[in-house]
């Protein structure tokens, strides 16, 4: 299964100059097709806001409607060709009703999409997309900045068709996907060696422990207090990523790395109780388990147990419906 994060920052430049953040992402399951989405709205462009929001839903739409025959058509060129003049028709209907230009709503388009065992990729504008191949981190499309760095191609370019970017293929081994910003990719993505950086693959492995708003939290928080300080921009990020050999579940970590996932800080032999217990819990509750039933198979009074059970509900790790609790 599936599962996806997204997270977008308001960058420092634009909170100075009360610039509404330009940059949108979005996520999407529908027709068994997982879909993530990330647009940059023109810095020059009035309303490019609202015009990235416009395209990352509408071209999410798009391709969960329309992955089979996108895939298995051979002319890519038309695969682009529709897939833009769908996303022109819908930033002509935002156009008129702000009363803009569709200039005034440009914005790049980064978006990943997949069914079954095969994946389709697209890329307009700058911006990375990257993915882990079994434990390797790839970079399947770098930014297109042209000749200067402060230049790019948006949807609504002339030369969005011949510069848009589109990759089809089989998933086998490749388990996660990140899509990023250009102001995001000045901490994640070092331009010389053309690398992501490593930690991308905690976020994917993250992505599929923890629960989805638990983690939104964690990034936005990590985004705000840390990413956004290298540069000006607004910062998004979008990843999508299942379970593997390398984005193993909780059972397959080793003592230091759960003792990391559960937040406990003691020393490592004072923490073994409290590391065995939450994993006892996880274990627990892969059912939907009570209070009561918890403290009693955890052999510990119920008002001790409640507290081990809110730090793992606070983590991401443990969700509570009614009166029962269950592993995410």
């Amino acid at each position: 299964m599936w599962k996806s994060v997204c997270c977008e920052i308001q960058g420092t430049g634009h909170k100075k100059s009360c610039i509404p953040c330009q940059d949108k992402t979005f996520e999407l399951a529908k027709n068994g097709v997982y879909v993530i989405a990330l647009a940059d709205g023109a810095g020059s462009a009035s309303l490019s806001h609202y015009g990235a929001e416009r395209v990352v839903r509408d071209a999410s739409e798009y391709i969960a409607e329309h992955f089979q025959e996108c895939f298995n058509c051979d002319d890519g060129r038309k695969v682009k060709q529709n897939l833009l003049e769908m996303l022109q028709k819908s930033l002509s209907e935002e156009a008129q009703a702000h009363e803009c230009s569709i200039r005034d709503l440009s914005s790049t388009l980064l978006l990943v999409a997949v069914n079954e065992d095969n994946f389709i990729l697209a890329h307009i504008g700058d911006g990375v997309i990257g993915y882990l191949d079994g434990d390797k981190l790839k970079v399947a499309s770098m930014p297109d900045n042209g000749e200067f760095s402060n230049v790019t191609t948006f949807v609504t370019s002339g030369e969005a068709l011949t510069s848009m970017r589109l990759f089809k293929g089989e998933l086998k081994n490749k388990d996660a996907f990140v899509l990023m910003s250009d102001g995001t990719e000045q901490s994640f993505y070092h331009k010389p060696s053309k690398t992501l950086a490593h930690v991308i693959v905690k976020l994917m492995h993250r992505t599929c422990l923890i629960g989805s708003e638990t983690m939104k939290a964690q990034l936005e928080d990590a985004f705000t207090s840390v990413i956004s300080k290298n540069t000006q921009d607004d910062c998004s990020i979008a990843i999508m990523a299942r379970p593997s050999a390398t984005l193993c579940p909780i059972d397959g970590l080793d003592f230091k790395e759960r003792q990391e996932l559960y937040g406990i800080a003691e020393p490592e032999r004072c923490a073994h109780r409290r590391v065995n217990r939450c994993d006892a819990i996880l274990v627990i509750t892969e059912a939907p388990c009570s209070l009561k039933q918890i403290a009693r198979r955890i052999h510990l009074k119920p008002k001790y147990t409640r507290k081990h059970v809110d730090k793992l509900i606070s983590l991401g790790l443990l969700i509570k419906r009614g009166n029962l609790y269950q592993k995410v």
